[in-house]
């Protein structure tokens, strides 16, 4: 996964990951750094592997084959959260700075216009559950929820997301 190493030494991609630890540092649950993007990124080709739609992604994605699709899958897991320091600095929805620094980074590593609007979309839809999400955006939503094991989180009670129930005990069933 050439295009998938590129990505991970870029420089832009790294400061940003950098900012995440460091204003993230007094946090004892729920960090957004390296470590959260590669449990999400192999969370998220885990489900589409275990449920037999790698060839679906494939066609409804317009990707060249399956190299492709795992490094676009992986790309979308690496950059979904990249941009958490802006929302903490700033209040605005990471998601979509995050979709806006995918736009930037991932031509730099070769990923192609397609290959680029499929990732950044997914990225997008990545915090909210949604009807006319695309077929990656809900695969990443799922695998973001399924990489904390938050009910068994003692600081739970503090936490929106939880309390929003975005996450529980029945994403662990799926």
């Amino acid at each position: 996964m050439k295009r998938v190493e590129l990505l991970l030494k870029d420089p832009l991609y790294m400061e940003h990951i950098e900012k995440n630890v460091n204003l993230e540092e007094d946090e004892k649950y729920c960090k957004h750094d390296l470590r959260h993007m590669i449990d999400v990124a192999r969370i998220t080709y885990i489900l589409i592997l275990e449920h037999h739609d790698l060839e679906y992604f494939i066609q409804e994605a317009k990707l060249s084959g399956k190299l492709a699709a795992k490094e676009v899958i992986y790309a979308a897991g690496l950059l979904h959260d990249i941009a958490k320091w802006k929302q903490y600095q700033t209040a605005q929805d990471h998601a979509s700075i995050g979709a806006e620094i995918a736009h930037e980074i991932l031509p730099r590593a070769f990923f192609n216009d397609n290959e680029v609007e499929v990732i950044a979309r997914a990225i997008y839809e990545h915090r909210n559950i949604s009807r006319d999400m695309s077929f990656l955006g809900e695969r990443l939503y799922r695998a973001d929820n399924l990489s904390r094991i938050c009910f068994l989180c003692e600081d739970r009670h503090r936490c929106l997301k939880y309390q929003n129930k975005e996450i529980g005990h029945d994403m662990l069933a799926y």
